[in-house]
């Protein structure tokens, strides 16, 4: 397989979460909610390169992302809400992806400079399907409590799946099944910083009301020392006294 093709990011949303519904657009910061922030950041940094896409679903409740995505200047897409790798493919052929930058809207503090690692390792080496962060015991960021990371997959390898397996788990989770069989796809995985991955407490992502609280007062602080980057949300949350107290109730919670 060459280097060539185009990429994209598809940036994963919904306003229908269980646990925290409307999480993507209750006023979070500057009164604007995770979705927008985050959005407003992509946008900035990576759509004049290549396409930022919002693939959220057709219910009526998602409207406000269709909204906020054309305020800020981002494509998007409507598919199936539980057909995620469905929704993935088919925005993706839409606006003629073939290398995708897969980023999840509930990790406000997503490292951008990580995403153009992702695509430097891909655009790097043709024979890759799937590259992103990994602990060093192969752990991939998407299921660990960071909040940092995204990852990048072939378009090609989601199709691949997709007519590999009808299982509603494979489909909810867009590339679960491709990093979870190493035989039939080239992964690569890029090593989580140590310094991260020996802080076990620190807890990035945001699933529940105390998840949002918690992000919301560290994005504040985050926000004052002059923007979102690792190192500003680790002397943040240095900061705040019982921090790291809070994110590790939320983990024991919240086992991924």
């Amino acid at each position: 397989m060459d280097n060539g093709g185009k990429w994209g990011i598809i940036i994963q949303a919904r306003t229908g979460s269980t646990r925290l519904p409307r999480k993507m657009v209750i006023p979070f910061f500057d009164g604007k909610g995770v979705f927008e922030l985050l959005l407003q950041r992509i946008v900035a940094r990576f759509a004049d390169v290549m396409p930022v896409v919002v693939a959220t679903t057709t219910a009526p409740g998602d409207d406000i992302l269709v909204e906020i995505a054309g305020k800020v200047g981002a494509d998007v897409f409507r598919g199936s809400e539980t057909d995620v790798l469905g929704r993935f493919v088919d925005a993706a052929g839409r606006h003629g992806v073939c290398k995708i930058v897969r980023v999840c809207a509930d990790n406000p503090f997503l490292d951008m400079e990580g995403i153009g690692r992702l695509v430097d390792g891909m655009d790097g080496d043709g024979r890759l399907d799937y590259i992103t962060y990994a602990k060093s015991d192969g752990t991939p960021a998407m299921k660990t409590h960071y909040g940092f990371w995204a990852e990048a997959v072939r378009l090609d390898a989601l199709r691949r799946v997709a007519a590999a397996t009808s299982d509603a788990l494979w489909h909810e989770h867009v590339t679960n099944y491709v990093y979870s069989h190493p035989d039939d796809f080239n992964l690569r995985f890029l090593p989580i910083p140590q310094e991260l991955e020996s802080n076990t407490r620190l807890r990035l992502t945001l699933d529940t009301e105390e998840d949002f609280e918690l992000l919301q007062t560290i994005y504040a602080r985050v926000a004052s020392l002059g923007g979102v980057s690792i190192g500003n949300v680790l002397d943040a949350v240095d900061g705040i006294p019982g921090c790291y107290d809070a994110m590790e109730r939320q983990i024991r919670r919240n086992e991924k």
